[in-house]
């Protein structure tokens, strides 16, 4: 007997439609199982190539253009998905990530940057999801909340300081969403990837920082996770195959985060003990 993922006739609001990333692969695979994909993104061309790869697949897949990082493009987007379609089903959020000249250490780290970091990485995940669950509760329709964290927010995150507090924050608010709204049949989890494959990472510009630079270079070996490994853990969060799991953060990151206890570090601690 086959187990088969199965959403035909769901309809599922995705944050994040870069074609060669996590949320294009999602996207891909979300209309490989049946569901009706709204993904949204910055820019035009950007959702042009992860729609043209679905519909050439035989999926359904809309865009709508909105910088997540504005509330005043972002407050309609739920209200709009459920007038056009009906019905909001589950929500992925995964727009999110660092620039590269904001590897820095804390003390270089302006206020500025920090509220960005917070806004791209953690606010607008919880306007969404805040939407999300108030339409699902509206209309006494379960659904299911998945968002995309970071390894970064195990332990530390050195050189990218704001990042990994957004992510960590990420999951403490996940929890909360999965205790507040179990009661309505409102299921939240966050995946947490380590260092993933993308077109985006693996095109980056070195870090600017030579500490940052340093720590890369000395750490542990980097193992890679491909995007579809981190969609195809999306997916099985979305469908009922996962109908007992809630308030979770789980790591798809190839076992990397287990490499990170060693606590490698490119410098030596200056131990300044006081005199007793």
């Amino acid at each position: 007997m086959a187990i088969c993922i199965d959403l035909e006739g769901r309809v599922v609001l995705l944050c994040g439609a870069a074609r060669g990333g996590i949320s294009g692969a999602t996207a891909r695979r979300l209309a490989a199982t049946g569901a009706t994909v709204v993904a949204v993104d910055q820019a035009q061309e950007i959702l042009d190539l992860t729609i043209a790869d679905v519909e050439a697949a035989g999926g359904r897949c809309h865009g709508v253009v909105a910088n997540l990082m504005d509330a005043a493009q972002t407050d309609p987007l739920v209200a709009t998905v459920v007038g056009r379609f009906g019905r909001l089903d589950g929500v992925v959020n995964v727009a999110g990530g660092t620039k590269a000249e904001e590897w820095i250490p804390l003390e270089q780290t302006s206020t500025e940057m920090f509220r960005d970091t917070l806004n791209l990485n953690l606010e607008y995940v919880f306007r969404i999801c805040r939407d999300a669950a108030a339409s699902m509760i509206r209309r006494d329709a379960p659904g299911s909340i998945v968002n995309v964290g970071s390894v970064s927010s195990i332990a530390a995150a050195p050189f990218h300081g704001p990042y990994g507090a957004a992510k960590s924050g990420i999951a403490a608010l996940t929890r909360t969403m999965a205790f507040e709204w179990g009661k309505y049949g409102i299921r939240a989890n966050t995946v947490q990837p380590g260092a993933v494959a993308t077109d985006r990472v693996m095109n980056r510009p070195s870090t600017p920082h030579a500490g940052a630079a340093l720590a890369g270079a000395n750490a542990p070996s980097i193992v890679w996770t491909t995007p579809d490994e981190l969609a195809n853990t999306i997916v099985f969060l979305l469908s009922d195959l996962a109908s007992g799991i809630s308030g979770q953060t789980i790591s798809v990151d190839s076992a990397l985060s287990t490499k990170f206890c060693a606590g490698s570090r490119p410098f030596e601690i200056n131990k300044r003990n006081p005199q007793v």
